[in-house]
């Protein structure tokens, strides 16, 4: 009787690149993209080309992730773009817009979808010697033959949107079958751009949102800070006419679906009050007014929450807790995030002394704190991140005893931090758990304490 095959996924420790391109085909602006097949973490750049009919103006991009070398090109037929993945490992889609940036009519975009496959290995459990074959979206990998304890690790590449594998397991004539679920964050990304950059005040532009295909006006909600939208068309890609506040500076633009996924896209822009001006420094060759695309031009902000206890030696050990706010970088560096927070430390010794009484010490420290934190892995809904960070400790000491007035004294000393912080996603929501190891010695004349210690805190983010 054959033996069954059980599988345990590794950790899907990151996805990503790959395929045959999805590409719209306006009249002005067509596109395509090297390498065909994008693999995360493998290929670094990725090359594109936009051609566009000759002596067209400046050709600009955006893209859902990722970020451009330049996302402004002049001069010839061929726009060469050169446009770097993510650093997420998960396989997804990027969605890349392209369109001719002159600023006299509503321009027309190319889109493209590009496929990026993400890599993993699969673990597998079978018969001892036993040769196991993996099938992911078509594609097939292996054989690897399993260990004396029937141990197998395929590696695979995943694209966007495959959600399970199936396993063939093989020992001379025996065959046995099973489906190993895949858990991928499920993601349907946006882009969004406002074009012309910077925006004339008197006439304004326009707003571009692109995702999938099947992507409608009707199904986005959109927030508007500095301007005044009117839809232009139903898409895709949606197109909206733009006109900046009599008294706006710049122009924000954040863009959600109305219902199912949560990913959102943000552009901005500032607006130009001298219309000849503007267009004065875009016939300059090499001149680079930028447009700023969803996520790859705004810092993006969270607010967090995290309560919990501190221990450490002796009397040290006491309540902690921390208020803070998170800024993710745009682009390339959305993997790290920088952060400042403001806590609470609390440390307390009741003791006695033979024949004079009782003896009270009070410890009250408010650390303030800037740290680094940076994910280190990222499934569909958990991450997992690495926070480095110090910073200063002022405290106050109250002793006190029955055989003396109480005491009183302040100073200011120093805090440093390590720890592994968990995340589990709920929407724009996200429930925490962090281990944390911190040195921050407290000395005055009548205290020697460590505020430090190992902490275990639990506690919130809320992202806008």
């Amino acid at each position: 009787m054959p033996r069954p095959v059980s599988m345990r996924p590794l950790p899907l420790l990151l996805l990503l690149l790959t395929a045959p391109v999805v590409l719209a085909a306006p009249p002005r602006v067509t596109a395509s993209w090297s390498p065909e097949r994008v693999v995360l973490g493998q290929d670094s750049r990725v090359t594109v080309e936009v051609h566009v009919p000759p002596g067209s103006g400046p050709v600009r991009g955006a893209a859902s992730s990722g970020g451009f070398a330049s996302d402004r090109v002049e001069g010839g037929a061929v726009r060469t773009f050169q446009w770097t993945p993510p650093s997420v490992r998960y396989p997804l889609v990027a969605v890349l817009a392209f369109w001719v940036d002159d600023g006299a009519q509503p321009p027309e975009v190319a889109v493209l979808r590009i496929p990026l496959l993400g890599k993993t290995q699969l673990e597998v459990s079978t018969a001892a010697g036993a040769d196991v074959v993996v099938e992911v979206g078509g594609a097939r990998f292996g054989p690897v033959r399993a260990d004396a304890r029937g141990r197998a690790r395929v590696p695979v590449e995943v694209p966007p949107g495959v959600r399970v594998a199936q396993v063939l397991a093989a020992r001379n004539t025996l065959n046995t079958h099973a489906t190993i679920r895949l858990d991928p964050p499920n993601e349907a990304p946006l882009v969004a751009a406002l074009t012309p950059s910077p925006l004339p005040a008197g006439t304004g532009g326009w707003l571009l949102v692109a995702g999938e295909p099947e992507l409608r006006q009707d199904g986005l909600v959109l927030s508007v800070e500095g301007a005044k939208l009117s839809p232009e068309g139903g898409g895709p890609p949606s197109r909206y006419r733009v006109t900046p506040d009599a008294d706006a500076t710049t122009v924000a633009v954040t863009v959600r679906r109305r219902k199912g996924h949560q990913d959102k896209a943000r552009a901005a822009a500032d607006v130009s009050r001298d219309e000849a001006s503007r267009v004065e420094a875009s016939s300059v060759p090499g001149a680079n007014p930028s447009a700023l695309a969803p996520a790859a031009s705004a810092w993006r902000p969270s607010v967090f929450l995290l309560a919990g206890g501190a221990f450490a030696s002796g009397a040290n050990t006491g309540p902690t807790g921390a208020v803070g706010i998170s800024l993710v970088p745009p682009g390339r560096w959305e993997r790290f995030a920088v952060e400042v927070e403001a806590g609470l430390r609390r440390a307390t010794l009741d003791g006695r002394v033979e024949v004079l009484g009782a003896v009270r010490s009070r410890v009250l420290a408010v650390p303030v704190l800037a740290s680094v934190r940076a994910r280190l892995l990222r499934g569909s809904a958990f991450s997992l991140y690495g926070r480095a960070g110090g910073g200063v400790l002022p405290f106050q000491h109250v002793l006190g005893s029955d055989f003396q007035e109480d005491l009183k004294e302040s100073k200011l000393a120093g805090m440093g931090f390590l720890s592994l912080q968990g995340a589990y996603r709920f929407g724009r929501w996200s429930a925490l758990a962090e281990a944390r190891g911190a040195w921050a010695p407290a000395h005055t004349p009548w205290l020697d304490a460590q505020l430090g210690g190992l902490s275990a805190l639990l506690g919130v983010r809320f992202e806008p």
